[in-house]
């Protein structure tokens, strides 16, 4: 069933078309515990990259920050040159996947009933590469570095967090030859609607697409971390450690039964997770504004998230009012929303923030009718949630069954958060707002 996710499939697709690939990579190859992969194209990872590591709250998402330092780079004296080896990682890696199917399904609306039918298929390819290591010596390294006098400066610069770990990168993956990835998509079918007039409306679509992109030589795959100690001023790299996951086949079972379960699982674990915002209710009214505001900034500013969740993070009393005006519990329920926000995909979070009071209070409506199983489309719905409104997707992902779950599983391209984490986190996101706005601000 694809009946109304083409705006979702719009708004995420293109951003992670490569996250997903190097995803799966890392995956098939088994070192998915071992190396993280590379989300953005752009980004080149050199060896010895300072890296901030920071776990989500309620979440199983960890947050990688980029430095623009090296490890050197904190040292009072780095005369020395690290030693570095390559090796092959993968060769003649062939990465495609087709999928070809067809559905139909119902849309419940007050002005009648929508059926549709649609077969589709997806070609997801990319050309042959082969993938090489760069690894720094690690036992050179300890040796040259460890206990040397740090740049204090340099460290306070930082602004590491005590929810955060200091770490730095040991081993890159990167390809030796330009490499191409292409999707193409095919989808056919015909539309049935039930009118307020009594009239009935036939289309027949019939759409092709093909997205192709080129990266050169030399980009970043993946990324492997060590952590780093700065305690007395001087720099320590303890031993690294390895998980390894091993399962007993008696425990672990798999059932064309659970297919089913993950549109359940979400709600449930947006009920457990609710009482967790419910603080918010609590703010004083100018508080509340003043937060609000704050939030708003992400539209201009993308670090302005990351600058509220600084302020929360200190431990220290101080002017600003997140610091003298929040209870305990009110400042963990906004850490919550604003971990639910960042756990958004790129680009949500300021749509949703920046919503007006009254689509808010739809998408509301729509997660309330999620958790009884009664969800449906208003009539007249405000112009950001009508078919070609910004807020679309997110009304039509709280209107999820099963089936369109599993099926987005399948060709989803935010390997960070698939569909049913994305459900639940954009409930949670709406809750809390709903909540923040309650008077509103």
């Amino acid at each position: 069933m694809m009946w109304s996710f083409t705006s979702l499939w719009k708004h995420f697709i293109m951003m992670g078309m490569f996250a997903a690939k190097t995803q799966a990579l890392m995956k098939k190859l088994g070192a998915e515990g071992d190396l993280i992969y590379n989300k953005n194209v752009k980004a080149k990872v050199p060896i010895l990259t300072l890296v901030k590591v920071k776990e989500r709250i309620l979440w199983p998402v960890i947050k990688y920050t980029l430095v623009d330092q090296s490890l050197l780079d904190l040292l009072e004296e780095a005369e020395f040159t690290p030693e570095y080896k390559e090796s092959i990682l993968a060769e003649n890696v062939c990465m495609s996947q087709f999928i070809s199917g067809s559905g139909e399904a119902g849309l419940k609306a007050p002005e009648g009933a929508a059926n549709l039918h649609v077969s589709g298929d997806t070609v997801d390819a990319a050309s042959t590469f082969t993938l090489k290591m760069k690894t720094v010596d690690i036992n050179k390294l300890r040796t040259s570095c460890n206990g040397r006098k740090l740049k204090q400066k340099m460290v306070d610069m930082l602004r590491l967090k005590e929810s955060e770990k200091l770490k730095f990168v040991y081993q890159t993956v990167f390809n030796v030859a330009p490499v191409t990835f292409v999707r193409g998509e095919g989808t056919k079918g015909s539309m049935m609607a039930g009118c307020s007039f009594f009239t009935k409306l036939q289309m027949t679509v019939s759409k092709k697409e093909k997205m192709s992109f080129t990266i050169p030589a030399d980009s970043t795959f993946a990324y492997s971390l060590m952590e780093i100690t700065t305690d007395g001023g001087t720099l320590g790299i303890p031993p690294r450690t390895m998980k390894v996951r091993m399962y007993n086949t008696e425990w672990w079972c798999l059932s064309s039964d659970s297919v089913g379960d993950s549109l359940e699982t979400a709600v449930q674990e947006i009920q457990n997770k609710e009482r967790f915002l419910q603080p918010l209710s609590g703010l004083k009214e100018s508080t509340r504004r003043d937060l609000m505001n704050k939030l708003r900034q992400i539209k201009d500013d993308e670090n302005a998230l990351t600058q509220l969740e600084d302020t929360l993070d200190q431990n220290s009393s101080g002017s600003d009012f997140l610091q003298s005006e929040l209870s305990s519990d009110q400042r963990n329920a906004v850490q919550f929303l604003i971990s639910a926000i960042n756990t958004l995909p790129l680009g949500a979070a300021p749509l949703l923030i920046g919503s007006d009071p009254i689509a808010l209070t739809v998408l509301r409506q729509l997660v309330r009718g999620l958790m009884v199983r009664q969800v449906t489309l208003p009539e007249a719905p405000p112009p950001s949630l009508k078919e070609e409104g910004e807020l679309r997707w997110a009304a039509e992902l709280l209107c999820s069954t099963n089936q369109t779950l599993s099926q987005l599983s399948e060709q989803w391209a935010e390997p960070d958060t698939p569909p049913e984490v994305l459900l639940e986190v954009l409930s949670l996101t709406v809750i809390g707002l709903d909540l923040m706005m309650s008077s509103r601000c």
